[in-house]
């Protein structure tokens, strides 16, 4: 009788899934998918990589628990989900004659989307940054009026033999599981609301403007450009690259278009470089450190924060 071999627990968590940068990557050798990075400081070249080393975080969504079950639930959440089905996905958003989907294809579709937008670690680097100030300030004024606890929330918080830095990392481990809980609870909540009144698009580029992706490549705006938009608010539209030559899109159009249909476009010339120009200076602006894609177009790119490229674009129509 053969043993089974029991598999370790994940530690090492991507929160931009390997399945989903593998269609902006090379493969090496069987299964060996590498991709060209370039840092947000701009201090180096693009660098090659291999998709298991970019965007992994360890124990990014485990969670406190007796049982595997318990503390890979999250992790197993997304890959049951989003990812082991994505390859199915791909496939119907870039065939270029499928032009109507099922119910569960346009759930699942919304669905990925949604899930890259907030499992992102983004979120939680924001939110944890903004803690250690706060608990810098604090801590140093307790150690002034030498008491050995602070309150925060109504909890107690004991600092008595404990460096501002261990306060610290205790508490990044509790946010980071708090946030992993509250990020799936957002996730099917704004799923709900996207599905009601989502149109799935499909922007296809040709020739060599491409689409370049980052770490965080899911960019949201209001329709309303007056309008700042809200991360929950389903009037927004999400876009997100999904290789080179095709962006993926959920526009809130439900109520004036079929919302069982993929809405395709084609853009060339001129309107092809301003589409791929505008997501790869978001894609720029939102990413934490990483802008990911081809060699080639992270070679091109350059780095536009006052939007004086696309202006030089639109002048030339």
């Amino acid at each position: 009788m053969v043993k089974k071999t029991q598999m370790a627990e994940t530690k090492r968590m991507h929160f931009v899934p390997r399945t989903y940068l593998k269609n902006f990557s090379i493969e090496r050798s069987p299964n060996e998918f590498f991709i060209s990075a370039l840092a947000k400081k701009m201090t180096s070249s693009p660098f090659e990589t291999n998709i298991k080393n970019i965007c992994v975080e360890k124990n990014l969504y485990t969670l406190d628990g007796n049982s595997e079950e318990e503390r890979q639930f999250i992790e197993n959440l997304y890959n049951d989900l989003y990812e082991k089905n994505y390859g199915d996905l791909f496939k119907i958003l870039t065939e270029e004659n499928k032009v109507n989907v099922t119910p569960n294809e346009r759930y699942s579709i919304i669905g990925f989307v949604v899930s890259m937008f907030y499992r992102n670690n983004s979120w939680s680097i924001g939110y944890n940054k903004f803690m250690d100030q706060t608990y810098e300030k604090v801590y140093h004024l307790s150690k002034e009026n030498n008491n050995e606890s602070f309150f925060f929330e109504e909890q107690e918080i004991s600092i008595a033999g404990k460096s501002l830095e261990e306060i610290q990392k205790e508490n990044r481990k509790k946010s980071n599981q708090y946030l992993a809980v509250i990020a799936v609870k957002k996730i099917f909540e704004l799923i709900r609301l996207r599905y009601m009144n989502d149109v799935i698009t499909i922007v296809k580029t040709l020739g060599n403007h491409e689409f370049i992706t980052s770490d965080n490549p899911v960019t949201f705006r209001a329709e309303n450009i007056k309008q700042r938009p809200l991360p929950i608010d389903p009037t927004n539209t999400l876009s997100i690259p999904i290789d080179k030559n095709h962006l993926l899109q959920l526009r809130p159009w439900g109520h004036e278009l079929d919302k069982n249909m993929i809405g395709r476009l084609t853009e060339q010339s001129f309107i092809s470089i301003i589409t791929a120009t505008i997501n790869n200076q978001s894609q720029y602006l939102q990413s934490g450190k990483f802008l990911l894609g081809s060699k080639n177009s992270l070679m091109n790119f350059k780095p536009d924060p006052n939007g004086d490229n696309i202006r030089s674009h639109l002048r030339s129509l």
